[in-house]
């Protein structure tokens, strides 16, 4: 298999990027590993991806960083398959970390791309990812951010193939449960017949603990939280696989519903106030037993 050209050609960090990361084959930290009866966990150290399998055909859901596009494809020729078995490729939101890899896999495999309805505003330039400017970090981090997201970090534009939206049941068996807050258009997909959750970066899972995504890359917090509400209502959920830290095999649904009641506990609901009483209009008898 020839590899494709570089999306950052002419992008003197980008080749400098690559050269370090796809000019020595494999990436010692891609590793992948077998989560459920039809699920398979690619580790590739700062940030995971994930394969998921329907008949004889393959879905990959996110792509790792820019340099991780021929590490996925090596990884998912150790677990026994070949690229050309992935035929779709689903991004849960468009960061770098998460899209970096999917013009090298996109070329590699010819599969097509979902993404939801709303994240498709990212990817086909409308819509610009930024740092959380109400976080202190996020001003500070600002500059450097503009130069890194042109560059190495670059999302990559382009017209997805399948645009999808909340609830929706695919053809490969996920469910698409719309995950807004870390971005607008994040999703997080269920595999409702294994109990397998693609989660994303709503949640992350580091140091044995689940937290709430960065906020110096999350703008809206409390919109997490809701996510968080709903995720915590899905049934049956044993296995997680988080954009973000090791899987939980066993008890992930309970392990996700005891964090969610500690962070985004259910919201009270007002007590609605009687109309008020227009001026010379007698209030209204109690009704006889």
């Amino acid at each position: 298999m020839k590899p494709p050209r570089s999306a950052g050609k002419g992008k003197i960090l980008v080749v400098l990027v690559q050269r370090r990361y796809l000019g020595r084959g494999r990436c010692p930290l891609a590793s992948i590993r077998q989560i459920s009866e039809n699920a398979w966990h690619i580790d590739l150290g700062v940030v995971n991806a994930y394969l998921w399998r329907w008949g004889d055909h393959l879905a990959l859901i996110d792509t790792g960083m820019p340099w991780h596009g021929r590490q996925i494809l090596q990884a998912v020729e150790e677990a026994g398959f070949q690229a050309g078995d992935i035929k779709e490729i689903l991004i849960t939101h468009a960061d770098a970390d998460h899209a970096g890899g999917l013009k090298y896999i996109r070329e590699a495999t010819q599969a097509r791309v979902i993404v939801h309805a709303i994240e498709a505003m990212y990817f086909k330039g409308k819509w610009h990812r930024w740092p959380n400017l109400r976080h202190p970090l996020g001003i500070a981090y600002f500059p450097f951010f503009l130069i890194l997201s042109q560059t190495v970090f670059r999302i990559p534009r382009f017209r997805p193939d399948l645009l999808v939206v909340d609830e929706e049941v695919l053809e490969n068996g996920l469910q698409v449960i719309h995950t807004p807050g870390h971005t607008e258009g994040h999703m997080s997909l269920f595999a409702v017949n294994e109990g397998v959750l693609f989660v994303g970066d709503v949640i992350n899972h580091r140091g044995g603990k689940l937290s709430l995504p960065p906020a110096i890359f999350t703008p809206k917090m409390e919109v997490v939280k809701d996510s968080l509400r709903k995720i915590a209502r899905l049934k049956n959920v044993n296995v997680a696989g988080f954009g973000h830290g090791p899987v939980i095999e066993e008890g992930a649904g309970d392990k996700i519903r005891a964090f969610v009641a500690k962070v985004a506990p259910p919201r009270r609901r007002r007590r609605k106030a009687p109309p008020p009483r227009r001026a010379g209009v007698p209030r209204q008898p109690k009704a006889k037993e």
